[in-house]
């Protein structure tokens, strides 16, 4: 129950549940809170991906795919923005989450290695800066297809000031043996969303 539940609630609450361990009382209100509860009863990560500052320091005890995909478009973002500084250690990090045969089929239907991408990423740190730019992601869906194989679907949103792009994204990812909650993707396929595409196909880099 969020801090700032109705009376009716929380009188209810002190009442009949306050000492029901299956029912606690967030500190924090809205969607803060049901974030705070989502920790309290262990259901999967309790904080935001946008408030991780260092992806490589902070671990999950879930194996969700979904998520690591969330992360890396954060990482793309930031990148772009120049919130993280330019290192080759970030783009060394970034390739090896990709598989060496790794392929993307972009939206405007050409297909390139994605060590491609990557490398034209590096070139692109801060070409948004003091400007606004975001990369977002949403009705992430994954799904266990193999033993160690993973499909994530989602839509994957950029905006561009006033203007928002977007385009339908499946990936295709394997779970390492010997790291059973990292990843490594294997394909990247994307299409428009209808009316959501770019004008100029070379300014969508992934």
């Amino acid at each position: 129950m969020v801090s700032n539940a109705q009376e009716e609630l929380l009188e209810w609450y002190s009442k009949n549940m306050r000492n029901n361990s299956n029912i606690i009382h967030a500190t924090e209100r809205c969607a803060a809170g049901i974030i705070q509860g989502i920790g309290s009863f262990c259901l999967g990560p309790n904080v935001s991906p946008r408030d991780i500052s260092d992806f490589q320091k902070c671990k999950v005890d879930i194996v969700n795919p979904g998520y690591e995909v969330v992360k890396f478009y954060l990482f793309y973002e930031r990148w772009r923005c120049a919130d993280i500084p330019k290192s080759t250690h970030h783009m060394q990090n970034l390739k090896s989450v990709f598989h060496s045969y790794c392929t993307l089929v972009h939206p405007s239907g050409t297909e390139q290695h994605i060590y491609q991408c990557v490398d034209e990423m590096e070139k692109l740190h801060g070409d948004w800066q003091g400007r606004q730019f975001q990369v977002w992601v949403d009705r992430v869906s994954s799904a266990q297809i193999g033993s160690d194989l993973w499909l994530v679907k989602c839509a994957k949103w950029e905006s561009h000031g006033e203007e928002k792009y977007c385009c339908l994204t499946t990936i295709l990812l394997s779970s390492k043996a010997e790291l059973p909650n990292d990843f490594i993707w294997l394909h990247v396929h994307q299409t428009w969303l209808d009316g959501c595409g770019v004008k100029q196909p070379d300014t969508w880099l992934i």
